[in-house]
């Protein structure tokens, strides 16, 4: 069985430059719909310290804790997620690379033999350098090919991920 793990921020989002407000992120309802496809287990990131629920508030953390290197405090993994061999990662993509509450999910587990799925949501710069961020935390672990979906658009990708996952996963 696959784990899905994503990191997900809800509340006020920017979607096609307006404020939204989000009841469940857009990574969020992602992993959902791909854990529904693959019959896996899913787990959320969750940071210790949560991100504020104003946009640019959480922009400024999140600007901070790349500048900085800043690994935030995640809650407990699920002794379950860490014995699956395939894991589909799934994070926004924030500053040009996954936020680092996935890097600390990354610091904290062995990916060693491990095959990862990425995914990731933005609103433009598609993965940006997070995969190259990923080979590099990840070296012994097989990254297979990602798919990226814009935020605004998540309600309208289940064909995307039915593909993506009919190419990569169901093969």
């Amino acid at each position: 069985m696959a784990a899905i793990v994503y990191f997900s921020r809800a509340e006020e989002n920017l979607i096609n430059g307006t404020y939204q407000l989000l009841t469940k992120g857009n990574t969020q309802i992602v992993a959902e719909k791909i854990a529904l496809k693959v019959n896996g287990q899913i787990y959320g990131v969750e940071t210790i310290d949560p991100y504020p629920s104003s946009y640019p508030e959480a922009v400024a953390k999140a600007k901070l804790e790349k500048e900085k290197s800043i690994l935030p405090r995640i809650q407990a993994i699920p002794s379950g997620i860490l014995t699956e061999s395939i894991i589909f990662l799934g994070y926004p993509n924030w500053w040009g690379c996954y936020p680092q509450a996935v890097a600390s999910f990354l610091a904290t587990t062995s990916t060693k033999k491990k095959i990862i799925y990425p995914f990731c949501t933005h609103e433009g710069s598609s993965f940006g350098h997070s995969l190259d961020q990923l080979r590099q935390a990840c070296p012994e672990a097989i990254i297979k090919t990602g798919l990226a979906i814009r935020g605004s658009r998540v309600s309208k990708a289940d064909q995307a991920i039915d593909n993506w996952l009919k190419y990569v996963y169901f093969q």
